[in-house]
């Protein structure tokens, strides 16, 4: 069993979709996966929670390879509000839901072993190997952040994959300080930073767990992170896997191959759905590309709401 946590609003549901399809690619344990979210949509209209809807369809997605599998959804709005609504670092270019993790220690439907991850992660490997890391004399384990090791300190952490030992976490009360770092002192990563700053018992993991710069033949966890491009001149890069948009229009100068790689089982009504939506946005914006499709020796049939876009089957 493997549990997982994923925390955010109704505009990352995406990167959770995409995020588990991934994982449940490459392993066949248990899943056990928290999605924490909270509802401040009087601060901003986007800020809304995961519909039970969405939840109800990532339930379908991890049950496809277990069906013992399961999904949930935990609201914290009233923790949040409570604690953290008026904090020095609400008015940052961060979302408020980059603190939710922060409230893990306080949940008590959360097991004590878990790992955190974002919605910008891409799994190429069986992540049971990272989640059987032994953690009972720490309170988590990270990987080093591919810039803050160079800025700040080598051993700078990136929160974007956190295997948390949340039994050893209550008992220090790491994430009760980090929660009040964060509501009383201004910082440029506010929750990672306090997490590197509170939490004193780290575990430190190769980068393959958390790979943020290219894909190696050993990465387990690709994470999607804010990089630095020198050339033509410095600036930084942001892109997500599932924003076909901008994907396009950081790349399409280099007029390349478009692979759209996944379960060509097309298990739910949903994944056809993301087939069609990627297809039909590739149309739009490249217009000149033949689009075609590969499916399992087994499967007979392309889904309607695909075949439409395709040139060549």
């Amino acid at each position: 069993m493997i549990n997982i946590e994923l925390c955010g609003n109704r505009k990352v549901y995406d990167g959770m979709l995409m995020s588990l399809l991934s994982i449940i690619k490459n392993t066949n344990e248990e899943l056990n996966v928290y999605v924490l979210t909270m509802d401040l949509h009087e601060l901003d209209e986007r800020f809304v929670p995961i519909t039970d809807e969405q939840i109800e369809t990532l339930n379908k997605v991890v049950k496809t390879k277990n069906e013992l599998s399961k999904v949930q959804k935990i609201d914290i709005t009233k923790k949040f509000k409570s604690e953290m609504l008026h904090g020095k670092n609400m008015k940052t270019h961060y979302t408020p839901y980059i603190f939710v993790r922060l409230f893990s220690d306080v949940i008590e439907e959360l097991p004590d072993k878990i790992l955190y991850i974002d919605t910008d992660i891409i799994c190429y490997k069986d992540i049971k190997e990272l989640f059987d890391i032994d953690i009972s004399q720490y309170e988590l384990a990270v990987a080093t952040d591919c810039i803050g090791r160079k800025a700040i300190n080598k051993k700078y952490m990136n929160s974007g994959v956190i295997l948390m030992n949340l039994k050893r976490i209550r008992k220090t009360e790491s994430f009760e300080k980090a929660r009040e770092m964060c509501n009383n002192k201004w910082m440029m990563m506010p929750d990672q930073s306090a997490i590197y700053r509170c939490c004193k018992e780290k575990l430190y993991l190769p980068d393959k767990y958390n790979e943020q710069k290219a894909r190696k033949e050993d990465t387990v966890i690709r994470h999607f992170s804010m990089t630095i491009r020198w050339l033509p001149i410095f600036h930084l890069v942001n892109i997500k896997p599932w924003n076909v948009e901008k994907v396009h229009e950081t790349f399409s100068k280099f007029e390349p191959l478009y692979i759209v790689s996944g379960d060509t089982d097309f298990p739910t009504q949903e994944s056809i759905k993301y087939y069609a939506y990627v297809a039909s946005a590739l149309k739009k914006l490249a217009p000149s590309c033949l689009l075609t499709t590969h499916i399992k020796g087994r499967y007979t049939y392309i889904p309607k709401e695909i075949y439409q876009y395709l040139d060549l089957c």
